[in-house]
């Protein structure tokens, strides 16, 4: 008989999961500052909705309502001088990137909008819109948005094409002897994509502060992730690499901010790049304002109790529980988004 031993794989792969403690010991100023960016960015994403309904966006309009957990999540958890890039769907990460960079001392949710945001909104949306106002003078529209100044590198509209982008600026930092990181941000239909896998590689044989972050929605376009891998638990990935991986749900911004402190410190520690998979959903189709299940790939069950999930809903309980808000304080933050979206039109 040949003597079989098992074999383990050489880092760590959790499940991150809050409890009712966890919320507790928050600073009340980090859950202000996910509940304020939250909504911002879905007050933004209903615009740009909007905005294509009328045909005044060009291309596809990616939105990126009910995923806003997972990016601002993480986003909350970097440095000004951290790095991030994205993906076709990445209004939310640069926008996460951005409000922290304009807001440095976090949000007040009582004046929610300051200059400097509702200037970034604006030239944000113009962006998307091609208009000369936009960071990249309109030429990089709603899949390209960069905004050095802020660390955000520029999303992409090739799948999983900003990923080796990504494992440079990480190289950079690297060998300029900084602690900062990079994080590149790709959803489930780019981890079967081989300049991904091959980056991942790269980056554990190099040591590179590289966070590959996966925004897991189960849907690439219409395709559910399991007709096309065996191993549906995405952040499983990173263990034939040798780097530890996070799995959370991104629906529970805590949870991915948690996550993303732990793999950030890892990171800046020297010892290489890291994982996090947030479980995320979006609410409508690949683009446009219409629900998947209008096209026959989703149930309608599915959505709805995805949606019930929503991650600007979580945050807003907990801070109720906890009494750190009420629904008026709430409605006051959806009012204040909505008017910085109407301003930022105009």
């Amino acid at each position: 008989m040949p003597r079989i031993t098992p074999l383990e794989p050489g880092s760590p792969w959790v499940k991150l999961e809050t409890t009712d403690a966890d919320y507790k010991a928050a600073d009340p100023k980090l859950l202000a500052n996910l509940l304020g960016q939250m909504h911002l960015v879905r007050a933004f994403e209903e615009a740009v909705l909007e905005l294509a309904g009328e045909g005044l966006v060009h291309g596809p309009a990616h939105s990126s309502i009910g995923q806003e957990g997972g990016a601002v999540g993480s986003t909350v958890a970097l440095r000004p001088t951290d790095a991030v890039n994205g993906t076709h769907r990445g209004h939310h990460q640069f926008l996460g990137k951005a409000l922290a960079f304009v807001n440095p001392k976090g949000m007040n949710l009582t004046k929610l909008v300051n200059a400097d945001t509702q200037t970034m909104l604006q030239r944000t949306l113009a962006e998307i819109l091609g208009l000369a106002q936009g960071y990249s003078g309109g030429r990089g529209g709603s899949m390209h948005l960069q905004w050095l100044d802020a660390g955000a590198l520029g999303t992409n509209a090739i799948v999983g094409g900003g990923v080796p982008l990504a494992a440079g600026n990480a190289w950079s930092q690297k060998h300029a002897k900084t602690t900062d990181i990079s994080v590149t941000y790709f959803g489930d239909g780019a981890t079967n994509i081989g300049s991904v896998l091959e980056t991942m590689n790269l980056a554990a044989a190099w040591d590179l502060p590289l966070c590959f972050f996966i925004e897991n929605n189960m849907y690439a376009v219409s395709t559910h992730v399991s007709e096309v891998t065996n191993e549906t638990r995405l952040s499983a990935r990173a263990l034939g690499f040798n780097f530890p991986s996070w799995q959370v749900d991104g629906m529970d911004p805590l949870a991915v901010h948690l996550a993303m402190e732990q793999a950030s410190e890892y990171m800046r520690s020297g010892k290489g790049p890291a994982l996090v998979e947030a479980e995320v959903y979006r609410f409508f189709h690949q683009n446009g304002p219409y629900p998947g299940s209008a096209f026959g790939y989703r149930p309608k069950d599915e959505e709805a109790e995805w949606i019930a999930r929503d991650p600007l809903t979580r945050v807003a309980n907990e801070m109720k529980k906890l009494k750190l808000i009420d629904d008026k304080g709430i409605e006051a933050v959806r009012t204040q988004s909505q008017a910085a979206m109407k301003k930022a039109v105009a």
